[in-house]
């Protein structure tokens, strides 16, 4: 039994122990160490876990170096139809929704022991034994320098879904996530949203000739978060350095998924053919590179997602993008109210929270299951978490400026009336804030 939560661990042991051996795992590389010195005949595993996600340990344990004909279960709280599909291709041979109740677990277990064969391991993606990309616990940390550096943030790109461009969204804009952090000269830039290619074009000013050296954090690789990585226009130049950081994704490689992006079916330029010295880490847990520490946390979204906080010269700066509630998707349980408290205080505490907020509640009622927030679920987050500044940002495409200024104002007002002193606004593409 695979899983970051203890209290979801001991009651499946406690369920299970009386028909079955059962061991337990805290994570993806904890349970993948374990199944192959113990080989169980079935592993039950989460997907949201740190240093390995489900996926990942799937497909290990159908890969050359797995398992054989060992079943596997995922139990995830995630009930996205994306997720179920993508457990199942990368080796899952069925999938359970937590909390699930006793009969349930124990059905499905019976079953998957009593017959059947293991499913058949996905075929190979091409490319993907060839990709080279590196683990974040192999990293150096380079030297700390001793002299303050100023820390700003700069969004350039601060709508969701698909960018917009119109005389209404003038004033918000219309590119898709891009932020900027900047420690001194080092930038961090969260996200490859269309932002991006105007951020490459400021860069490669500023710096005028002078080799950069960029870390680039990616929350999740859908098309609004990655459609503006093959524009940034320093990844074409030989003396610049950028590494790009996230998880392992669903089915393939970080490196793998930018590789297919760029793919000449899409893109003229193949990801091989960039100048710049571009290398992909995989992360297992938090990163020092030196002018920040970044540390990570998976988000309720269909796919692999996962939000960031930056430390950087005492300042603290959280990125969550593409998130829906736990107990507001699934209903009120104790594992919700967990898994939301965990994200809670993940940001505690953050002199700049950047927070997704996607929909009014009216709006969510008919887009529950889609994997985003409310106006109403930043404000009670930002409260909760005692955060000094919440800037909104991932606008939908149908949010005209007008309807930006509304829901900024219907945001600050819920604030005001929880006692929160917590300055809200509405980030929009060009907006800098030093901090």
């Amino acid at each position: 039994m695979v899983d970051d939560d203890a209290v979801i661990r001991d009651l499946a042991e406690d369920i299970l122990v009386s028909e079955y051996e059962v061991m337990t795992a805290f994570d993806g590389q904890d349970g993948w160490e374990k199944a192959r010195s113990w080989r169980p005949e079935l592993v039950i595993t989460d997907l949201m876990m740190p240093r390995m996600h489900g996926y990942e340990l799937c497909k290990l344990l159908r890969g050359p170096e797995g398992l054989g004909g060992v079943k596997i279960l995922v139990a995830s709280s995630k009930p996205f139809a994306t997720d179920k599909a993508q457990a199942l291709a990368a080796g899952a041979d069925d999938y359970i929704v937590k909390p699930f109740a006793i009969n349930d677990l124990t059905d499905k277990v019976r079953k998957l022991l009593s017959g059947g064969g293991a499913a058949k391991p996905p075929p190979p993606r091409p490319g993907e034994n060839s990709a080279i990309t590196s683990r974040s616990s192999a990293l150096a940390a380079p030297p700390k320098s001793s002299v303050p550096q100023p820390v700003y943030v700069r969004f350039w790109g601060t709508r969701g879904s698909c960018p917009t461009s119109g005389v209404r969204t003038v004033r918000y804009g219309g590119n898709t996530a891009c932020t900027e952090v900047r420690v001194g000269d080092v930038p961090l830039i969260i996200d490859c949203g269309t932002g991006m290619r105007e951020l490459g074009v400021e860069l490669t000013k500023e710096f005028n000739g002078r080799p950069i050296e960029g870390h680039i954090f990616v929350g999740h690789t859908h098309w609004d978060h990655i459609q503006g990585f093959p524009f940034f226009t320093p990844l074409y130049n030989p003396r610049n350095k950028f590494t790009v950081y996230s998880v392992h994704g669903a089915r393939s490689s970080l490196r793998t998924i930018f590789s297919e992006s760029m793919a000449l079916d899409y893109f003229p330029v193949p990801l091989t053919s960039l100048a710049s010295k571009l290398n992909f880490v995989e992360l297992e847990g938090a990163v020092d590179i030196g002018a920040a520490r970044v540390s990570f946390q998976h988000m309720n979204h269909p796919g692999v997602c996962i939000g960031f906080r930056i430390e950087a010269q005492g300042k603290v700066i959280t990125y969550l993008s593409d998130h829906e509630g736990f107990a507001k998707l699934g209903g009120d349980s104790d594992l919700a109210r967990r898994q939301d408290a965990a994200i809670v205080e993940f940001a505690r505490g953050s002199d700049l929270l950047i927070r997704e907020a996607q929909y009014t509640e009216k709006e969510y009622a008919a887009r529950k299951g889609w994997g985003h927030s409310t106006y109403d679920d930043a404000a009670a987050f930002a409260a909760e978490a005692g955060v000094k500044r919440m800037a909104i940002f991932h606008h939908d495409p149908e949010h005209t400026d007008e309807i930006m200024d509304a829901n900024v104002k219907y945001c600050r007002d819920l604030l005001g009336k929880a006692g929160s002193k917590t300055q809200c606004f509405a980030a929009w593409d060009g907006l800098k804030i030093d901090l």
